[in-house]
Formats: structure tokens, C-alpha cells, sequence
């Protein structure tokens, strides 16, 4: 978590327009940029797992909310009932997964595109994020030492 706020700090040192476009998630006080036209805002959610999790449960709330009237009740019957009736679904092919979670990507891409000022597809990201893991570091000492100063730095 300290290296996130180190890289969102440096970054908002060098594009200072940016801080505008900085907001802390109203569930866990994470600060995060956001796009520019939710710049302002103080209702938003993180997209580290609170914005989903904040969807879910009003999703579950609004469901229960329904099936407990009359009108989703005889809905809920119907819907068991021809659940019943069905035959199980065959297996459809999928995409391939995506090797990150898509509430990070998706983040990642909002804030690449507001950092350059264009619109970035989540192609492009999953592209330049596998480019970056494939980067060698440039360091002079053995890895085992190498291994030992990082878990200096970050215990686990």
C-alpha cells in the first residue's frame, strides 16, 4: 500500500491538474484518482474492491426488496418453475480470462487515460503492463541479495 501512495504522490508532483481528479473512497479512506468528470465528488468507492462490493450488496437489497412483493413473489414461482422444467445448459466457449482482475484494469485504464489525456483501450493496458513485467531490473547485485533488500524494505 505505501508504494501506491508513493507513485499516486509523484505522480500528482508532476502533473499537478491531476489533484483535482483525486478522491478517497467514502468505505475505505483509500485515496484514488478518478476520471475528470467524477472530479469533486465525495460518494465514490475504490476501485480496489468497495465499488463492487457496495454493487453487490445494493443488487442483493433491491432484489430481496422485490421478491417480497407480491409481484416478485408469483415471478420468483415462475422462474423456479421453469428452472424445473429446463435441461442443464451446455458449456459455451469463453474469452480468455484476463490476467488481472477487471476492476484493476479498468482503474489502470481510467488513470492512464487521464495522466495522457486520450482515451486508452484495455487492450493497450494489458499490453503495456505485460511489457513492464518483462522488463529486466537493472541492478548490480546477486539476486539473493537483491531478494533480501526488498524483503528489508517490505516485510511480509
Amino acid at each position: 500500500m505505501l508504494s501506491y501512495y508513493v507513485v499516486l504522490r509523484s505522480v500528482l508532483r508532476l502533473k499537478p491538474w491531476l489533484r483535482k481528479c483525486l478522491a478517497r473512497c467514502r468505505h475505505c479512506g483509500i485515496f484514488f484518482l478518478t476520471d475528470v468528470r467524477n472530479a469533486g465528488r465525495k460518494d465514490l468507492g475504490c476501485p480496489f474492491g468497495c465499488r463492487e462490493h457496495h454493487r453487490k450488496r445494493e443488487s442483493t437489497r433491491r432484489s430481496v426488496a422485490y421478491y417480497r412483493e407480491p409481484e416478485g413473489q408469483v415471478k420468483k414461482h415462475d422462474l423456479n418453475a421453469r428452472r424445473r422444467r429446463s435441461s442443464p445448459a451446455t458449456p459455451t466457449s469463453d474469452p480468455p480470462p484476463l490476467p488481472w482482475p477487471r476492476p484493476v484494469l479498468d482503474y489502470v485504464r481510467v488513470v492512464v487515460s487521464v495522466i495522457e489525456g486520450r482515451r486508452v483501450l484495455l487492450a493497450e493496458v494489458v499490453e503495456m503492463l505485460w511489457r513492464t513485467l518483462r522488463q529486466h531490473r537493472m541492478v548490480r547485485r546477486r539476486r539473493m541479495d537483491q531478494s533480501v533488500a526488498w524483503l528489508n524494505e517490505q516485510p511480509p
